[in-house]
């Protein structure tokens, strides 16, 4: 029986460059959840969102490791990062990323795109953490610790 972990992803700039964050939540079938971002100060939103992809990815593995009874489903705002680690669009920049990612994408994960600022839950949520870091990041200049406490959901 294959089941399902979504993994939401978003990053976020102020400017671009800029401060930047990335941000993901994991939806396991049995109703849990797991959420995480981070921030710096100087970089750029394609960056970001990859980053992203790739520590959600990094805490799913962590959970299931290689258990082919799994389904991954990535759903992303970006196209760009869609297009990237399909390999649909020219790797240009952001090249320090992509070993790091294309180990972790094998048969289980499915790219999914949503439409940004719908109203979509998991991609509103992803949204306000990695603003949410971003302003963290902004207002002490130093790296931003984890999310505290509850963001709204939706």
């Amino acid at each position: 029986m294959t089941q399902t972990v979504v993994l939401y992803t978003d990053g976020a700039c102020s400017g671009n460059p800029g401060a930047g964050a990335w941000a993901y939540r994991l939806e396991w079938p049995d109703g849990s959840f797991e959420e995480a971002a981070g921030a710096e100060p100087m970089t750029t939103n394609n960056r970001e969102e990859l980053k992203a992809v790739r520590e959600g990815l990094r805490a799913v593995h962590a959970r299931i490791g290689g258990d082919p009874g799994w389904r991954i489903v990535v759903r992303t705002d970006s196209l760009g990062a869609i297009n990237w680690l399909q390999r649909r669009w020219k790797r240009k920049a952001n090249l320090d990323l992509y070993p790091d990612i294309d180990a972790l994408i094998d048969g289980r994960v499915q790219f999914e795109h949503v439409r940004g600022h719908t109203g979509e839950p998991g991609n509103e949520r992803v949204d306000a953490l990695a603003v949410a870091a971003v302003a963290r990041q902004l207002a002490s200049g130093a790296p931003a610790p984890p999310p505290q406490g509850e963001l709204p959901l939706g």
